[in-house]
Parts: C-alpha cells; sequence; structure tokens
C-alpha cells in the first residue's frame, strides 16, 4: 500500500491562461499539449501509480471542455468535475470542490506546472507531522520570479517574501497536502486564494509546514516556458536519435479503430524489443494516424485512454515510451501530419530536438516505409500487422525487415554497430 489509497487528489485546472494563449490560442492550459499528449494526462500518469483512486478536477467554467476530453474515468481512477459558475479565485474553487467531494485528506496539484518530486516521500514526511498543511518546495535560481518560502529548522513555514528579489530560493512547486481542518478557514463559493489568503494565515499560526527538496520545477503557464516543457520531461539527457513507432500493429495487437483501453494488447517481444532501443541511446516516439478521431467514431479522450493503458502496461515492463505523436484527421482533410506525410515526425524533431536521419522509423505498413525515407531515416517493416502480413513481393521498399520488435532491435544494434565502425550501416 502507498498511502495515497484514502488520498483524493484535487487539480486546479479551470485556467485558461491568458500569458500561454499566444501559443496555445485554442484550449486551457490543461489541455495543452506536452509531447503530444494533452498536459493533465503526464499529471495523471503521475498520480496513478501512487494509488490515487479520485481525481476532483476544479474545472471553473471549463467543466463541458475538459469532460469532454477526461471523461469519467482513467487507468481506474473516478474523474469527478467540480464546476465553478463565477470565479473564486484557487481558493475558492478548492473550498468549493471539497465541501462537493470532502477526503481525509487533500492532494492538490496546481494544473500549470511539472516537478518530478517523489509524491511517495512527500506524504510520508507529512503524515507524522501536526500541521494541517504543506508545502512541496523546490529551489530555483529565480526564486524572485515566484516569491520565496521561508522555514525554521523544524520544517514550519515562518514567512513568504514577495516576488521581486533577485537570487535563488525555495518556492512553492504547487503540490499541497491538505487535512480538512486547513480548509476551514474558506468559505466554499466565496472567492479565495490559497497564496494569498490560506497559506500565510496557516504559516501565522505555525500550522504550515515546508518539504525542502532537490526537484525540478517547471511553470508552463507563458510561452517560454511551455516549449521548455517536453525537454523538462525527458530530463538532460533529450534530443538525438530516436526510433518513430507506428501503434496498431507494432506495438500493440491492430484492431479495428481501438478506442477501449480493454483492448489494448501488447504484441509478443514488444516490450523487450523496446527495452532494448531504449538502452541504446534512442528515444521511443510513438507515431500513430487515428484517423477514426476525424471520421467522428471516437474523441480525442478515447485515444488518451488507449495510451494510457499502454503507459500502465509498459511500465510495468520497465519501459517508457517518451512521446506520442497522433494525426487525428480523416483522410480527405488535406494535413500534413497523416503517415507516409512527414509533419509528426517534423513536429517531434522540433519539439525534442532529434535528428530525424540519424533515426529510425518502424512500423507494419508501407505507409511507414515511405514515412522514413520522407524524413530520410532508416525505415523497418514488421511483419506483425495484417497488411505487411499479406502484402506481396515488391509491395514495400523496406531494406530491413523484421518478424517484431525485438527483431527490430537487433537489426538496429547492427546498423548502429556499423555506423560506429566508418560503414554505411543502412
Amino acid at each position: 500500500m502507498s498511502g495515497f489509497e484514502n488520498v483524493t487528489a484535487y487539480v486546479l485546472a479551470g485556467g485558461f491562461g491568458t500569458r500561454l494563449r499566444r501559443a496555445v490560442p485554442d484550449r486551457p492550459k490543461a489541455l495543452a499539449e506536452i509531447l503530444g499528449r494533452p498536459y493533465i494526462h503526464h499529471l495523471l500518469d503521475g498520480l496513478a501509480p501512487l494509488g490515487v483512486r479520485r481525481v476532483v478536477l476544479c474545472t471553473g467554467h471549463l467543466a463541458d471542455m475538459l469532460e469532454d476530453g477526461l471523461g469519467a474515468d482513467y487507468r481506474g481512477m473516478e474523474l469527478l468535475y467540480s464546476r465553478e459558475d463565477a470565479p473564486l479565485g484557487t481558493g475558492g474553487a478548492l473550498a468549493l470542490a471539497f465541501s462537493r467531494h470532502p477526503a481525509e485528506l487533500a492532494l492538490c496539484l496546481n494544473g500549470d506546472s511539472l516537478t518530478d518530486a517523489d509524491l511517495g516521500a512527500y506524504l510520508r514526511w507529512f503524515e507524522p507531522r501536526r500541521e494541517s498543511a504543506a508545502l512541496l518546495l523546490a529551489p530555483v535560481e529565480d526564486a524572485g520570479r515566484y516569491g520565496r518560502v521561508e522555514l525554521d529548522g523544524a520544517g514550519r513555514v515562518t514567512g513568504f517574501s514577495e516576488k521581486g528579489a533577485d537570487g535563488p530560493g525555495l518556492i512553492s512547486a504547487g503540490v499541497y497536502l491538505l487535512r480538512p481542518g486547513a480548509l476551514v478557514r474558506l468559505t466554499p463559493g466565496e472567492p479565495a486564494s490559497i497564496e494569498q489568503d490560506l497559506f500565510p494565515a496557516l504559516a501565522a499560526g505555525g500550522d504550515l509546514c515546508g518539504w525542502a527538496t532537490s526537484a525540478r520545477f517547471l511553470d508552463i503557464g507563458t510561452p517560454e516556458s511551455y516549449a521548455a516543457a517536453g525537454r523538462f520531461l525527458l530530463g538532460p539527457d533529450g534530443g538525438g536519435a530516436a526510433v518513430f513507432l507506428d501503434r496498431d500493429g507494432t506495438v500493440i495487437a491492430d484492431k479495428h479503430y481501438l478506442h477501449d483501453p480493454a483492448g489494448v494488447e501488447l504484441l509478443p517481444g514488444a516490450a523487450e524489443g523496446l527495452r532494448r532501443m531504449a538502452a541504446l541511446g534512442l528515444r521511443l516516439v510513438l507515431v500513430s494516424n487515428q484517423s477514426g478521431v476525424g471520421r467522428g467514431y471516437f474523441g480525442r479522450g478515447d485515444v488518451e485512454r488507449v495510451h494510457g493503458r499502454l503507459v500502465e502496461l509498459l511500465d510495468a515492463e520497465g519501459v517508457r515510451l517518451d512521446a506520442f505523436y497522433i494525426c487525428p484527421h480523416a483522410p480527405g482533410e488535406d494535413c500534413s501530419c497523416r503517415k507516409p506525410r512527414p509533419g509528426l515526425v517534423e513536429r517531434a524533431c522540433r519539439e525534442l530536438g532529434l535528428d530525424a536521419a540519424a533515426s529510425f522509423v518502424i512500423g507494419d505498413k508501407p505507409c511507414d516505409v515511405d514515412l522514413g525515407l520522407a524524413v530520410k531515416a532508416t525505415p523497418i517493416l514488421v511483419t506483425t500487422g495484417r497488411e505487411a502480413q499479406t502484402a506481396g513481393p515488391g509491395e514495400h521498399r523496406a531494406a530491413h525487415v523484421a518478424s517484431g520488435l525485438e527483431a527490430a532491435a537487433e537489426r538496429i544494434e547492427t546498423i548502429l554497430s556499423a555506423r560506429a565502425g566508418g560503414g554505411e550501416g543502412a
């Protein structure tokens, strides 16, 4: 048991992101894409392994848009929505959500920040303490942009510095633990700010503590920081070469317009093949045509739930896909991203700093081979999908054919070895 089974997560997801409009003009911050997936799914993928069973999204007036995109559940977590019809601020929104969906302990997360802190360690640190609330603190070089948090030797918050003081310091990373007693200071439905109204009052009464970490932190609320979010999630070793992977018939079993997470089935040897590719220092990037969205057969949220199940299955195998890029368009929409057009790979290379010519494209269809040739990558056709299995001689242009991802990994090892030795290797 992780300790999070009785914790309800509350996500402050109601912001449209005034500063972010230039980069993401048509969707709220929670649905802004990072590594090809809406931000909220990265957050939910961090909560699911902890054992969180219930997530309440404080949606402001965006409830319909978020619910349409997320649905009622994700990776075994129940998703609930708390709409506010008038602006309430972070404190008012949280108090209203808690009154509707109370919990023994609340894990509150800002809907516009990223951190790689160990939330399990955070909870274990807080559980024996007497304070009713805790802040997760991260060190930054420009604390003046956010405002510092001051601690005493016992880990209690003693005060907050206003924004503007230059230099490094500890800041709130936007991840809070709150017992019910912390929220009695807020009136459900009344406007209030967590940062300005709740936390200073708790700190003045010695009822607020702070867990200082070495975790990285990023606020995605500006176009500049949002542009850095993908590299932040990938870690310091981003860039370089990648394997661009088709999904259906390559990584998972090809099922007709798959949109139910229960139907996700890893192909034999897929996890091992991906593990071997990652061990070679290659990024693993999914590039998939999902015309069922454009045809109206299912929604983008259904695609993300399928990908959530894929993440879950690969996690169990110790494998992580670095990014997911999909084309949601129907064939007649004349987009630039439907394979074999190069848009998905070009976007991945631009956002992640990847070198297409040093990379590989693997898929089970002729369009995957043509995509690899179009971006000057090395294409590998796997015979695990229906099209490759039924293709006749000369119906594809792949120089490399493999029986599956494990065999493809072996082929890549040979190619990279040849390249290192000065051969062409392709």
